[in-house]
């Protein structure tokens, strides 16, 4: 009997053998692979302070500047009053404006009626003139450079300077012919000169558009048609554009 429950423990000992290694060679890793556990990689921190932005580099800002005024020119240092009389001018002012300084020029037309009267002799002429024409002048100034102040908000300061190219014409016709005919024509003599400008422009509601106010000193040099220099002041009003 002993013998028999022997023999049935030693079958079921080598029944269970098999079973047991099985179940260890699934739990027991592989030959070589790492038994470090994984850890997941930690998470990026993020910062409540959003990052700091560079400011925008402008370029240089350019818009254009327009003008159109009117003006009395009285010429400074003369000898008789009565003679050469305050007249007109007509002035037209455009610019390329980059704020503070403004680079551009300048056209116009420019009468000063000369009054002789019944008779009057220029001194060491020898020549008595009569009658009442005007001194003409038509100028381009180039370049013109203006410094302002833009910042200001009803009130635009500027101050100018400009060389001038005139032409100068009193009294002084040619005649020049065609194939079939002849005509008379104004004769206009050159002169350089320069004029500086002192003005103030009122900007209306902040729309652009200035009412311009100011004065220029001008003067030309000897040339084709004056043998000596002379200066005019000219205090003018009108209407300045800028674009923005």
């Amino acid at each position: 009997m002993r013998i028999r429950n022997l023999k049935l423990a030693l079958l079921a000992l080598a029944l269970c053998a098999p079973v047991s290694m099985a179940s260890a060679q699934e739990a027991a890793p592989a030959e070589g692979a790492s038994t470090t556990p994984t850890v997941p990689p930690p998470e990026p921190m993020v910062s409540d302070t959003p990052p700091v932005q560079e400011p925008e580099k402008k370029g240089l800002e350019v818009s254009f500047t327009w003008g159109l005024s009117i003006g009395v020119p009285i010429f400074l240092a003369v000898e008789n009053r009565s003679v050469v009389r305050p007249g007109a001018a007509l002035n037209f002012f455009g610019a390329a404006d980059f704020g503070w300084f403004a680079i551009g020029g300048d056209a116009g037309l420019q009468w000063n009626p000369i009054d002789f009267g019944g008779g009057y002799m220029p001194p060491g002429s020898g020549i008595t003139l009569t009658g009442r024409s005007p001194l003409t002048r038509i100028y381009l100034s180039a370049p013109e450079f203006r410094f302002q102040v833009p910042n200001l908000p009803v009130v635009l300061p500027y101050l100018s300077g400009s060389f001038d190219m005139n032409f100068w014409n009193f009294r002084e016709t040619t005649v020049g012919c065609g194939y079939w005919y002849c005509s008379s024509y104004s004769v206009y003599r050159f002169t350089p000169g320069f004029t500086g400008k002192a003005g103030l422009g009122f900007n209306i509601n902040e729309s652009g558009v200035h009412i311009d106010v100011g004065f220029q000193y001008s003067f030309t040099g000897k040339g084709n048609f004056f043998e000596q220099t002379h200066w005019w002041l000219a205090p003018y009003v009108g209407v300045l554009i800028r674009h923005r």
